[in-house]
């Protein structure tokens, strides 16, 4: 199967369009929260809880709402 390079990852010709879609809608949403250095440090906090808890790797995204 033919390859082409995405602004996502390397995807299959077919899946190429919608990656590059999905990328640039993400981009335009960024509602990424502006967290400051003491509230990062209480996010990784909380990921490392639960990931002791779960015994597996959390990660944790703040957004603006």
């Amino acid at each position: 199967m033919q390859h082409i390079q995405s602004t996502v990852t390397d995807l299959p010709a077919s899946c190429r369009s919608a990656a590059d879609h999905t990328a640039q809608v993400l981009a335009e949403e960024d509602k990424f929260a502006d967290l400051n250095e003491h509230c990062r440090q209480k996010v990784q906090e909380l990921e490392d809880t639960l990931s002791k808890e779960l015994k597996e790797h959390v990660s944790l995204v703040a957004y603006r709402i």
